[in-house]
Protein backbone atom coordinates (compact mmCIF):
# COMPACT_ATOMS: atom_id res chain seq x y z
CA UNK A 1 0.00 0.00 0.00
CA UNK A 2 1.28 3.36 -0.96
CA UNK A 3 1.30 6.31 1.73
CA UNK A 4 -1.22 9.22 0.46
CA UNK A 5 0.48 12.17 -0.78
CA UNK A 6 -0.62 14.95 0.51
CA UNK A 7 -0.16 18.52 -0.91
CA UNK A 8 0.91 21.45 1.98
CA UNK A 9 -2.66 23.28 1.40
CA UNK A 10 -4.25 20.51 2.48
CA UNK A 11 -2.77 20.53 6.14
CA UNK A 12 -2.46 24.47 6.23
CA UNK A 13 -4.99 26.79 7.35
CA UNK A 14 -7.34 28.90 4.98
CA UNK A 15 -5.50 31.79 5.70
CA UNK A 16 -1.90 30.73 4.91
CA UNK A 17 -3.69 28.64 1.89
CA UNK A 18 -4.75 32.44 0.51
CA UNK A 19 -1.07 34.14 1.44
CA UNK A 20 0.28 31.06 -0.88
CA UNK A 21 -2.40 32.04 -3.04
CA UNK A 22 -1.88 35.47 -3.66
CA UNK A 23 1.88 35.13 -3.69
CA UNK A 24 1.85 32.32 -6.41
CA UNK A 25 -1.15 34.76 -8.62
CA UNK A 26 1.08 38.04 -8.28
CA UNK A 27 4.85 35.61 -8.83
CA UNK A 28 6.29 36.82 -6.09
CA UNK A 29 7.40 35.30 -2.55
CA UNK A 30 5.20 35.49 0.59
CA UNK A 31 7.49 38.38 2.31
CA UNK A 32 7.20 40.49 -0.57
CA UNK A 33 3.29 40.03 -0.28
CA UNK A 34 3.87 40.95 3.53
CA UNK A 35 5.49 44.28 2.48
CA UNK A 36 3.03 44.84 -0.73
CA UNK A 37 0.19 45.04 2.19
CA UNK A 38 1.66 47.13 4.56
CA UNK A 39 1.85 49.44 2.13
CA UNK A 40 -1.20 48.81 0.84
CA UNK A 41 -2.81 49.32 4.29
CA UNK A 42 -0.46 51.89 6.01
CA UNK A 43 1.40 53.46 3.14
CA UNK A 44 4.32 53.14 4.01
CA UNK A 45 7.42 51.03 3.91
CA UNK A 46 7.21 47.53 5.90
CA UNK A 47 10.31 47.67 8.42
CA UNK A 48 13.06 45.03 8.03
CA UNK A 49 12.91 44.25 12.18
CA UNK A 50 9.35 44.44 11.74
CA UNK A 51 9.10 42.12 8.80
CA UNK A 52 11.31 39.77 10.61
CA UNK A 53 8.91 39.68 13.77
CA UNK A 54 5.79 38.97 11.33
CA UNK A 55 7.83 36.08 9.53
CA UNK A 56 8.51 35.01 12.69
CA UNK A 57 5.44 34.79 13.54
CA UNK A 58 4.15 33.38 10.39
CA UNK A 59 6.57 30.47 10.20
CA UNK A 60 6.71 29.42 13.74
CA UNK A 61 2.86 29.94 14.72
CA UNK A 62 1.25 29.80 11.38
CA UNK A 63 0.06 33.43 12.64
CA UNK A 64 -1.04 36.23 9.96
CA UNK A 65 -1.74 40.03 10.74
CA UNK A 66 -5.29 41.10 9.92
CA UNK A 67 -3.91 43.56 7.34
CA UNK A 68 -2.00 40.53 5.14
CA UNK A 69 -5.20 38.79 5.11
CA UNK A 70 -7.24 41.51 3.95
CA UNK A 71 -4.85 42.43 1.26
CA UNK A 72 -5.01 38.55 0.45
CA UNK A 73 -8.46 38.48 0.20
CA UNK A 74 -9.14 41.32 -1.54
CA UNK A 75 -6.23 40.60 -4.51
CA UNK A 76 -8.32 37.47 -5.16
CA UNK A 77 -11.65 38.69 -5.47
CA UNK A 78 -10.30 40.71 -7.87
CA UNK A 79 -8.28 38.41 -9.71
CA UNK A 80 -11.51 35.89 -9.65
CA UNK A 81 -14.04 38.90 -11.30
CA UNK A 82 -11.03 39.89 -13.37
CA UNK A 83 -10.66 43.62 -11.74
CA UNK A 84 -7.46 43.16 -10.77
CA UNK A 85 -5.42 46.21 -11.69
CA UNK A 86 -1.66 45.76 -10.13
CA UNK A 87 -1.09 49.27 -9.77
CA UNK A 88 -3.85 49.76 -7.01
CA UNK A 89 -2.42 46.82 -5.34
CA UNK A 90 1.14 48.40 -5.67
CA UNK A 91 2.44 45.51 -7.52
CA UNK A 92 3.76 47.35 -11.00
CA UNK A 93 6.88 49.52 -9.75
CA UNK A 94 6.68 52.96 -10.30
CA UNK A 95 8.04 54.26 -13.13
CA UNK A 96 11.16 56.08 -11.82
CA UNK A 97 12.32 52.51 -11.12
CA UNK A 98 14.30 51.48 -14.03
CA UNK A 99 15.04 47.85 -14.72
CA UNK A 100 18.59 46.15 -14.11
CA UNK A 101 20.04 46.33 -17.88
CA UNK A 102 18.83 50.31 -17.89
CA UNK A 103 21.09 50.52 -14.45
CA UNK A 104 23.81 48.40 -16.17
CA UNK A 105 24.17 50.62 -19.57
CA UNK A 106 24.02 53.94 -17.45
CA UNK A 107 26.71 52.61 -15.53
CA UNK A 108 28.99 51.56 -18.04
CA UNK A 109 28.48 54.24 -19.90
CA UNK A 110 29.54 56.30 -17.40
CA UNK A 111 32.36 54.49 -16.70
CA UNK A 112 33.29 54.10 -20.31
CA UNK A 113 33.32 58.46 -19.63
CA UNK A 114 35.46 58.69 -17.17
CA UNK A 115 37.75 56.09 -18.28
CA UNK A 116 37.97 58.13 -21.68
CA UNK A 117 38.20 61.62 -19.61
CA UNK A 118 41.17 60.10 -17.65
CA UNK A 119 43.33 58.74 -20.27
CA UNK A 120 42.63 61.23 -23.05
CA UNK A 121 42.74 64.80 -21.64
Amino acid sequence: MQPQIRNFRDLTSPQIQHLAETAEFLSISEVEVFKLAYRYWYERSLSDRLLDDLMGEYLNEQRLPGWVRAYCTRVLQAAATGRFDPRKFGVERPDSYRSLDQQFLSYLTFFGFLVCWLFLA
